[in-house]
Parts: structure tokens; C-alpha cells; sequence
């Protein structure tokens, strides 16, 4: 087991100091360069796994977890923790594995990043709130408390309070605080607000969601804006292939971590060209994002100028209907109407013969005489008549579908008018989410 000859390589590393960390020096041995754990039985083994920004380029941070092992076998850390048979001992096992990732991290000299350490819900309590305490043992490894986050499991701690309380203390003692796992359990915005962590990490199951489903894909995005909002940076878990990563490249994440980029290893280092792979990627966004861009313009013009032809038949004074015929039959144009300049609906809806009509809001479907003034898209074709303004993706009456509207106000008669166009978001959004980016309104016509 460790001896004060071993425990002195580590510099002002005492066997006191161990044991301010809430664990026996006995439970510590050094074997050649590193430093083992021992639990029931088994051998425990720190790896790291490189947190990484993809605006600069490179890793950041590393998340350390416990790789165990029973008669040179490797086993899954949850079986290990599953056989605890005591709050005491799974709390116990807590510690005993970040003493050793705090030791073996300091050997791998990783001066520049972040050491992502988790805590169970278990370590959530009252007495151990000593952040002044834990900071001062901290400095005898050799660590500020700015270099450690403290990584916590959102729904493992059901007292919002305590938790809150918990957060708050390591907050004030310089210490990061991290959420893993959002997007699992009891995951809410409330907790977010309440908490206030430095970090949030979303949970795999939301990258893996976004890249398998249209309707998450949509709204990622959003949610990592969202999350962003409440002063926290976002972190995107469980990147395993190159479309995820694109996915998370098209979002506002601070940083990513993932197979995709590398792996947990014992030394924690990544590969040595990934600088070069994260480089390659940017460029596959931009090219995605340009050859995307080129046809959401196509898209533009197209629909700009069937509207404005659309308009310039209503002032004519050619029928609504008969003005429309043309706009209608442009793939992905869902429904049109002309609202008056108070906003209501003067016409009734029209809609191309092959679309069909969701009976379950049929409450919804007769519009004529609603108002629409509360609709950003009204408010700003109002702005700047004679321009066609283009919404971003929303839930469109009468059927919820996801559309967004064309606008464009034009006078007859003295009078002002918006002429509306909604269309399948799917359809007309084709680089993914520059509707996203800002509302866009064309040039002057």
C-alpha cells in the first residue's frame, strides 16, 4: 500500500491529507506511474475522458471515471456501485474514486483544462457542505478550485433546496458546478432556474434523438439557446458519429464529448490529429450549410415573387381566389388568406385541393374574421410594405402543422393589405435551421 516515501512524489501529498478527502490511505497504492483504488475486492483505475470546445479547437476539460476490475477482469462501475448495500458504502466509494482521479490526474500534469469530477446523490447533505474546507485539502494536491467542476446528477438529489443550497456554497468557494444528464428523469427548467450551475450537460439520448427524429431535430436547437439563457454553458454528452456532430455543430454548445472525438483513456489524451479532424468537420458544416443556403435562396425567390405576382393580380381587382390559383400549386404552399391592416381575415382560407384536413381541430378551421395582428409575421410586413417577410418555423392553425409564413403588405385602393402564405416548413427550410438564425426580410422590391 501507499508509503509516505510514495505519497512524497506528489509533493506536499500526506497521508492527512487523504484522509481529509474522507477516505483511508490504505485504500490507495501506487503502481509504477499511477495510482490504484481498492474497493471489496476490486481494483480501481481512473480514466479521463477529453472534453472538448469546438470553436477553439481542442480539449478543454476531462471528465474522470472509474474503470473497476475483479481478478484482472474489467466491470461496469454500476455493478460495483449496485453492490453497496448502504447509503455509507456507495457514499464511501464516491470518495475512495475521486481521491484516486485527483491523484492520478495530478501525475498526468493536464495543467489546462477542467477536471469533471461526479458526485453521487448520496454526497448531497448537510455535512458535507465544507467547501472552504475542501478547498484547502484541494490546494495539497495541487489544485485551485477554478480547475474542478463538480459534476451532479440532476434527479438524484429529489431535495431542490438542498441541492441548490449545495450548489450555491461550491459556487461561492470558486469551485465550477456541472448537471449531468438534462434531458433524462426529473429534467426541468425550474430545477435550472433554482440551481443555477455553471454547466449543463445534455444527456446522449438527446443528440441521438435529434439525429433520428424531425421533430427533436427542429427543436434542439432552441433548447441549447434556451439553456444558454439561464447563464449556463452547454455541453453536448454521447457524440458517436460525424452526423452528431454536425447536429451539435449546428447549435449554440459551448463544448462536446463523445466517442466520436475520443475515448476514456488512462492518460486522458485524445488523438493527435484532432485538431485537424474538428478542422475537417468546421469544413463539412460550411459546406453543408452553403449548398443548404443555395437552395433555401432558390426557395426565397420563388415563393417572393409568386406572392408579389399574387398581390399585383389583388390590386388589379382580380379575385382572391383567382389570384391564387398560380401560389397554390407551388409544392409545399399549405394555405393562403388576406388579412386587412387591424390584422382580421377578410377572406376565407384557401388551401391546394391535395392537402388534406386534420378533423381534430376542426373548431379552428373556419378563419375568416380572426384576427392575426399578434403575429410577428403581420407585424412586420405592417413595418415594411411591399417587402415579403418570411417567420420562422411555428405551430400553424388550422391543423398544428409546422409552417412558416410568407407575408407581404401592399395598398389597393388606398387601403393596406397582407397577403399570407403558409408553407411546410420541411419543405422550404432545406439547409436544417436557417430559419432559425434571424428573421429575414428581402431587399425592396
Amino acid at each position: 500500500m501507499v508509503t509516505e516515501q510514495q505519497l512524497s512524489d506528489l509533493g506536499q501529498l500526506t497521508p492527512d491529507g487523504i484522509r481529509r478527502l474522507g477516505i483511508h490511505p490504505n485504500r490507495i497504492e501506487k503502481q509504477q506511474d499511477r495510482f490504484i483504488g481498492h474497493f471489496a475486492g476490486y481494483e480501481l483505475h481512473s480514466h479521463y475522458q477529453p472534453i472538448i470546445s469546438l470553436t477553439h479547437q481542442r480539449t478543454v476539460g476531462y471528465e474522470a471515471l472509474m474503470r473497476p476490475h475483479l481478478d484482472g477482469e474489467a466491470e461496469s462501475p454500476l455493478a460495483l456501485f449496485a453492490q453497496c448495500r448502504t447509503p455509507f458504502q456507495i457514499s464511501h466509494l464516491d470518495r475512495v474514486s475521486r481521491a484516486l482521479h485527483l491523484m492520478n490526474f495530478r501525475m498526468l500534469g493536464h495543467r489546462d483544462g477542467w477536471l469533471f469530477l461526479n458526485i453521487r446523490g448520496e454526497e448531497i447533505r448537510q455535512s458535507n457542505m465544507d467547501a472552504a474546507g475542501i478547498r484547502h485539502t484541494l490546494a495539497e494536491f495541487g489544485f485551485q478550485p477554478e480547475q474542478i467542476v463538480l459534476e451532479i446528477l440532476e434527479d438524484a438529489v429529489h431535495d431542490e433546496l438542498l441541492l441548490a443550497e449545495f450548489v450555491q456554497e461550491f459556487r461561492n468557494a470558486g469551485f465550477l458546478v456541472a448537471i449531468d444528464d438534462f434531458g433524462t428523469g426529473q429534467s426541468n427548467f425550474d430545477r435550472i432556474w433554482k440551481i443555477n450551475p455553471n454547466i449543463v450537460k445534455l444527456d446522449r439520448s438527446m443528440i441521438r434523438n435529434a439525429h433520428q427524429q424531425p421533430r427533436a431535430r427542429r427543436i434542439f436547437p432552441r433548447l441549447v439557446s434556451l439553456l444558454r439563457e439561464t447563464e449556463s454553458l452547454v455541453l453536448i454528452e454521447g457524440i458517436e458519429n460525424q452526423d452528431e456532430a454536425l447536429l451539435a455543430m449546428d447549435t449554440d454548445a459551448d463544448m462536446v464529448q463523445g466517442y466520436y472525438f475520443a475515448r476514456p483513456t488512462a492518460d486522458g489524451r485524445s488523438h493527435d490529429n484532432l485538431s485537424e479532424n474538428i478542422g475537417q468537420l468546421h469544413k463539412e458544416y460550411a459546406n453543408h450549410q452553403r449548398q443548404g443556403r443555395l437552395t433555401f435562396q432558390s426557395q426565397l425567390v420563388t415563393f417572393e415573387s409568386m406572392i408579389t405576382a399574387c398581390a399585383d393580380l389583388i390590386r388589379l381587382d382580380h379575385s382572391f381566389e383567382e389570384s391564387s390559383k398560380v401560389l397554390l400549386e407551388q409544392e409545399g404552399c399549405r394555405r393562403i388568406f388576406l388579412l386587412d391592416e387591424q390584422g382580421y381575415q377578410i377572406t376565407r382560407t384557401i388551401a391546394p385541393s391535395h392537402t388534406e384536413s386534420d378533423s381534430h381541430y376542426h373548431p379552428l378551421k373556419q378563419a375568416q374574421g380572426a384576427n392575426w395582428a399578434r403575429r410577428k409575421y403581420f407585424q412586420r410586413a405592417i413595418e415594411s410594405p411591399n417587402r415579403v417577410y418570411i417567420s420562422r418555423p411555428y405551430l400553424a392553425l388550422p391543423d398544428a402543422s409546422i409552417d412558416v409564413t410568407f407575408a407581404m403588405a401592399f395598398n389597393r385602393h388606398n387601403k393596406l393589405y397582407v397577403l399570407c402564405c403558409d408553407v411546410d416548413s420541411r419543405y422550404i427550410d432545406a439547409a436544417g435551421n436557417l430559419l432559425q438564425q434571424g428573421q429575414m426580410i428581402t431587399q425592396p422590391l
